[in-house]
């Protein structure tokens, strides 16, 4: 049997430090959207008796490190579903290190797939709670759409869609390390609000999303090229607002108008390699 899954990026409209457990996790806040940047997991059974890999990115781990294979053998341990043998295939478009939840996408993608060839054992429920088990970001990403995250990201309250928009994604060609993200935030001074209580007031209103994207890493880093990067796009012709999303180092900037969000694209990509255009879904 043989299943093909979307596994689409997430991008982060604010992301709030709000403080750190004992068990050294940190408590965040965040608004979240999918947007329409996707691999393609193909999921197929076999009768090797194992969970396999493959994908041609070199950045990307083709043993029982990758959270794809991570995400099937949870699976398969807690629904009790005979493996008889699968092998994921991972075509990669979402860029690593980046902010995006890539893996974490693929992760989802595996574990929505095998619910679906093994005739539906687990509720959505039941993924987000196995998903959380792998990765923060997994359950977002099995949910979709426009969602809060509080706790460590994991715990989800599904919002009201936002307004259609544009997005354009820019990955710089180096990545930055979420220890040294979070090392900076620890040491920086409170902020003194939460800009997610801000974006939970305006997320009808695609000018206002885009005035009000925040982030703390962003913020607390101070990195250069990431701080000139968003200049750039805030100069684009049409662009609401930018940020970087997550840990980075992804920056991208918002747009209601298609045309424009195109020419900013372009512009890019006579730039950098890891540009994209996407739209929320």
């Amino acid at each position: 049997m043989e299943i093909q899954v979307k596994g689409y990026a997430k991008i982060n409209l604010t992301f709030d430090i709000t403080g750190k457990r004992a068990d050294g996790y940190h408590e965040v806040k965040t608004v979240m959207q999918t947007v329409s940047l996707c691999d393609t997991v193909t999921l197929c059974t076999n009768d090797s008796g194992k969970v396999t890999v493959s994908c041609e990115h070199p950045d990307v781990p083709c043993d029982e490190s990758n959270i794809a294979v991570k995400c099937a053998l949870l699976f398969f341990e807690k629904t009790g579903c005979d493996n008889r043998g699968l092998h994921i295939d991972i075509q990669k478009r979402i860029p690593t290190q980046a902010g995006l939840a890539g893996g974490s996408a693929d992760g989802a993608a595996v574990l929505k797939g095998l619910n679906e060839m093994y005739d539906m054992p687990l509720s959505d429920d039941d993924m987000y709670v196995l998903g959380g088990k792998i990765g923060a970001d997994v359950p977002f990403c099995i949910m979709g759409g426009t969602a809060l995250g509080e706790g460590t990201g994991t715990i989800l309250t599904r919002l009201k869609p936002v307004p259609h928009m544009y997005f354009v994604l820019v990955k710089p060609p180096f990545g930055v390390s979420t220890k040294e993200a979070f090392e900076a935030v620890d040491s920086a001074e409170p902020r003194g609000y939460c800009a997610t209580d801000r974006m939970l007031e305006c997320l009808d209103n695609v000018r206002l999303i885009g005035k009000n994207l925040r982030n703390d890493f962003e913020e607390t880093l101070h990195n250069e090229p990431l701080l000139e990067l968003k200049s750039k796009l805030l100069e684009c012709d049409g662009s609401l607002g930018a940020v970087m999303t997550g840990s980075g180092s992804t920056v991208y900037a918002v747009f209601e108008d298609k045309r424009k969000a195109e020419a900013c694209r372009d512009f890019f990509k006579t730039k950098y390699r890891d540009v994209f255009l996407a739209e929320n879904l």
